[in-house]
């Protein structure tokens, strides 16, 4: 006869091999885990210091193509811009430094720069787009300007003011465009004068958030200075080509892609070379052109291989 006691030791032998299984079951699982983790990690350490070496080499040719740029950029951008006058338009936002710093490659390019203007906060706020919009259709409309068909304050706003900064129109057309814009506590005029360019350079500002309604206007106005205006290049620094930056917003924009040039890298000396090498170019007829060191530039600057 099997006693109570059988059961019992049956039972408990039967649960310590199920506990012993476990053990044994989990223990080589996870060494293979662990293993394929510790594999895992040594990827990405090598994957890593491929990277930072890699960075390491970019940073090196960078400050090699800056001093080259220092060294020898009025020579290499010596009369490409033949007394041509450009205006600069620096967004909200934008440094008034790298606007100073563009205007002296400009210079040394053999141009002159014919106006500064920084626009204000109020000009890309959306509560200010009826502002923008009555100003442009009658407070301040040069009478041969074809406005587009849209009540988009960017695209407005880009319309009127490439119409005057370009030189298109009467003479009078350029001070009463910027005074009602000013009016509007919504530009600044740098300086006691200003007159019309061959070309624009926009300024943009660094990286803005995502789906910024800033930058979706900075975008329609850079976009319709180009179009209705004519030769009009987007300078801006690495942060400017991301996310929701303007030069990043322009790459990616079948529209603006076709009307004006972009520049990326316009903080370093390269870059400001680079601005005043695209002017002459964009002036020269190719517009769409997109230069710089981040994602979407074609080559480091005109002429050069991609």
């Amino acid at each position: 006869m099997i006693s109570f006691r059988y059961h019992l030791v049956s039972l408990i032998g039967i649960f310590l091999a199920i506990a012993l299984g476990i053990v044994i079951g989990t223990t080589a699982l996870n060494g293979a885990v662990l293993g394929d983790l510790r594999r895992q990690v040594s990827d990405l350490k090598q994957a890593d210091s491929a990277a930072a070496a890699q960075n390491r080499a970019l940073r090196a040719q960078a400050g090699s193509a800056d001093l080259l740029a220092q060294s020898f950029g009025a020579k290499i951008a010596a009369g490409a811009l033949a007394k041509k006058p450009v205006v600069l338009v620096g967004a909200p936002g934008a440094s008034k430094s790298l606007r100073q710093a563009i205007a002296s490659a400009i210079t040394t390019a053999g141009g002159s720069v014919s106006g500064q203007i920084q626009l204000a906060k109020a000009f890309t706020d959306p509560r200010r787009a009826a502002d923008i919009q009555s100003l442009v259709t009658s407070g301040a409309h040069p009478l041969g300007l074809q406005l587009p068909t849209t009540d988009n304050p960017g695209l407005l706003a880009g319309a009127a003011l490439g119409y005057v900064l370009l030189g298109h129109g009467q003479g009078t057309d350029l001070t009463q465009v910027l005074a009602g814009f000013g009016t509007l506590n919504m530009l600044k005029v740098d300086g006691s004068a200003i007159a019309p360019g061959a070309a624009v350079v926009l300024i943009a500002p660094g990286g803005l958030p995502k789906n910024d309604e800033g930058g979706a206007m900075l975008l329609a106005m850079a976009t319709e200075l180009g179009t209705l205006g004519g030769p009009t290049v987007i300078a801006g620094d690495a942060a400017a080509a991301n996310g929701g930056g303007l030069v990043g917003l322009v790459r990616a924009d079948n529209a603006a892609q076709k009307s004006v040039s972009t520049v990326d890298d316009a903080g370093t000396p390269l870059g400001q070379l680079t601005v005043a090498l695209t002017v002459a170019d964009t002036i020269g007829g190719h517009k769409g052109a997109d230069y710089g060191t981040a994602n979407g530039a074609e080559a480091l600057l005109p002429g050069a291989a991609g």
